[in-house]
């Protein structure tokens, strides 16, 4: 089975080729550290019954190698049955027993050896390498109250000076989120080396104390120690996650210094450092750069796709897929799901949908990214469709998260779909959800935009201490938007007095669109002014926007024009949009002409400023210029894009159609629904009187 070429280094060249390798117990466990070395399992069965035919396997020395060797190589049955069969066993035999269960993941084990180790009478006491392993199994454990039992038992026994327990110490308390035990260790070290500060700026960036990483990373510096391929490891990790992009030339440059590019996980770190915060260029010019074939893996090259994504760089992104197919990389759910976000953040719902559809394993990030594309891209009957499809086209396998339940409530906002929505807020609420601040939010914004205000309200008060500033936003909007301004008002107010909370911008912004919906010009003005001079929040060009609004629907339009020339930053396209949509709603010709010659030059190619213009000009009788409006988009090539609104039927059949469309499939029963509520709203005005 094994030549006599891979094990003859360590055997002379007379026994090389006899049929007893093991003339002694040094060659026999030359050869196990090397097929240890080599976790090769079958070498080391092969010398293990080599070793049973010699009588070398009852030597201590070589009983000890062969249990190490198991380990490594993943047979720990195999090397616990050695163990339980050594009729003397030694420091080296049980450390080697405890490292092999760690080195396999089995970390509760690992320990209960060493327990029994302390309790069996026979058995010795153990060494600074014991000691390093049980220690690295309380830190696997994320065990914190095990790793200081073991650390006073190993402080009793006398390692507390042991360089190398203490260094196992320090990564252990990293690991477990105590770095300021860790820190005290380290302070403690008479010789500080690069593994005392690697393993607690490790600890400190895996519990994200990125900041203190890097100070810790100064200190280092500032000792005198040099860092190595795992310091570097976690400080490229740490700037990553901060997404500090004036530390990414540091961390590259460091790299370069220490000549750590030629190691595939420095350079893969590197890569998806960049990509995974938007700096595309640069992670292509790194991976080009240090083109290593195993650097080609599923995870750097998802990464890429997601910077493509960050970036907005979709022809990159066909690239990168291209060379994913070419690679090999499908079927690989990573890849995929990577491939369904970059092409749903740039509305390519069906390239993702065609995606989605070929995958062979999809897990519940496929299905959210599906979900959450047709819902952001105003397909939400096809999104619903697919909410319901998760349970069944999993058997049952997967269930609904987070993710999922948010994008389809917000889904159901976004075609005011109360039975959906219904439905929904008892999943949530069975599914234990309704603790999520951001599932509760998106589902009062689901009842404002559905009409039922009440509802909305008497969710948020059920929320309670869970509300945070959204909450209050949402319910802000959901009265704004059906013209309840004083109750809006109220909402806000009772947020700016409560004092544990602070209005956002988003608040003064839903704030002043609901003093613009119900003609509270004087309120909208206190809101904006106390945003900056109680709060001092600058406003954004949405809050200016709110403002103009605001104006303009009190017919204002004067004022509105001068607010927007006195301000602070260049007004932009939805500013002027704003001022030529109330124009059209007062029929101000000559203000909606100069907005009109704002937006040709901030937006030439838009229509939809045009069809706005044009309509300006119809109802104020101007038809000469409203057709040359019409007649300038026509040469254009650009059209209006046509309106459309959803009618529900019997609660849950929902419709899509635009306005005088008569070749829907559904006709009848969408003009059926619709002289039904014709039928309503004449009764409620009749009843009225």
């Amino acid at each position: 089975m094994y030549s006599s070429l891979s094990i003859a280094p360590f055997l002379s060249p007379s026994l090389s080729h006899s049929k007893n390798l093991f003339f002694d117990s040094a060659a026999s466990v030359r050869c196990l550290s090397f097929s240890a070395a080599q976790q090769d399992l079958g070498l080391t069965a092969f010398l293990h019954s080599g070793l049973l035919k010699s009588g070398f396997h009852s030597n201590l020395f070589v009983a000890n190698s062969l249990l190490d060797a198991y380990s490594k190589c993943g047979r720990m049955d195999s090397a616990l049955k050695l163990f339980d069969r050594m009729p003397l066993r030694d420091v080296v035999s049980w450390t080697a027993v405890i490292s092999g269960h760690c080195h396999t993941g089995a970390a509760a084990a690992a320990i209960l050896v060493f327990l029994n180790m302390l309790t069996e009478g026979t058995a010795p006491p153990p060494n600074e390498f014991t000691a390093a392993a049980v220690i690295r199994a309380c830190g696997m454990l994320r065990d914190e109250k095990m790793g200081r039992m073991v650390h006073g038992y190993l402080v009793a026994a006398g390692f507390s000076h042991d360089a190398f327990v203490s260094n196992s110490l320090i990564d252990m308390y990293g690991k477990v989120g105590s770095i300021v035990d860790a820190e005290k260790l380290v302070s403690r070290l008479s010789c500080r080396d690069v593994v005392s500060w690697s393993a607690i700026i490790s600890g400190s960036v895996l519990h994200g104390m990125f900041d203190k990483a890097l100070v810790l990373f100064t200190r280092m510096l500032k000792d005198g120690i040099l860092p190595n391929t795992a310091t570097m490891l976690s400080i490229t990790q740490a700037c990553s996650l901060m997404g500090e992009p004036n530390l990414f030339a540091c961390v590259h440059a460091w790299l370069v210094k220490l000549e750590l590019l030629d190691y595939v996980p420095v350079v893969k770190s590197l890569v998806m450092m960049y990509a995974k915060n938007g700096f595309l260029d640069e992670a292509i010019e790194a991976f080009l750069q240090f083109d290593l074939p195993e650097c080609h893996d599923p995870d750097l090259i998802a990464a890429l796709i997601h910077g493509c994504a960050l970036s907005g760089s979709l022809e990159h992104g066909k690239v990168i897929h291209g060379y994913s197919i070419k690679m090999g990389f499908f079927p690989c759910a990573i890849v995929e799901n990577s491939l369904l976000d970059l092409y749903a953040k740039h509305r390519y719902v069906d390239s993702a949908h065609l995606i989605f559809k070929r995958m062979g394993n999809r897990d519940i990030v496929s299905w959210n990214s599906m979900i959450s594309c047709f819902a952001k891209n105003d397909r939400v009957e096809e999104a619903l469709q697919h909410l319901g499809h998760v349970h069944d086209a999993s058997g049952g396998e997967l269930k609904l998260d987070f993710v999922t339940v948010l994008s389809s409530v917000q889904a159901c906002s976004t075609i005011s779909s109360l039975e959906r929505g219904q439905i929904l807020h008892g999943f949530v609420i069975k599914g234990g959800f309704d603790s999520d601040s951001f599932v509760c939010n998106a589902l009062i914004d689901m009842y404002g935009k559905s009409g039922r205000v009440g509802l909305a309200e008497q969710l948020f008060q059920e929320m309670e201490d869970a509300r945070d500033v959204g909450s209050w936003n949402s319910l802000i909007a959901a009265y704004g938007i059906h013209g309840d301004g004083d109750s809006a008002l109220r909402v806000f107010d009772e947020l700016r007095s409560g004092g544990r909370r602070n209005p956002n911008a988003v608040s003064f912004v839903n704030a002043i669109s609901a003093c613009g919906h119900s003609g509270l010009t004087m309120e909208g003005f206190e809101c904006f002014e106390s945003m900056q001079r109680d709060y001092g929040i600058e406003p954004a060009m949405e809050l200016y926007a709110a403002m103009v609004d605001l104006l303009g629907r009190s017919g204002k339009l004067g004022e509105a024009e001068e607010f927007i020339r006195a301000m602070p930053v260049q007004p932009g396209p939805s500013i002027w949009g704003s001022l030529l949509g109330a124009c059209r709603l007062h029929g101000n010709v000559e203000i909606a002409e100069r907005a009109a010659a704002e937006l040709s030059v901030m937006e030439p190619d838009c229509s939809v400023w045009r069809v706005t213009l044009s309509n300006v000009y119809a109802s104020s009788g101007l038809w000469e210029e409203a057709a040359e409006v019409r007649a300038e988009m026509r040469r254009k090539g650009s059209r209006k894009e046509a309106g459309w609104s959803y009618v529900e039927s019997r609660g849950m059949d929902k419709f899509k159609f635009v306005a005088g469309d008569t070749r829907h499939p559904e006709t009848d029963r969408i003009y059926e629904v619709w002289r039904s509520i014709n039928e309503h709203l004449a009764d409620a005005f009749v009843e009225s009187f």
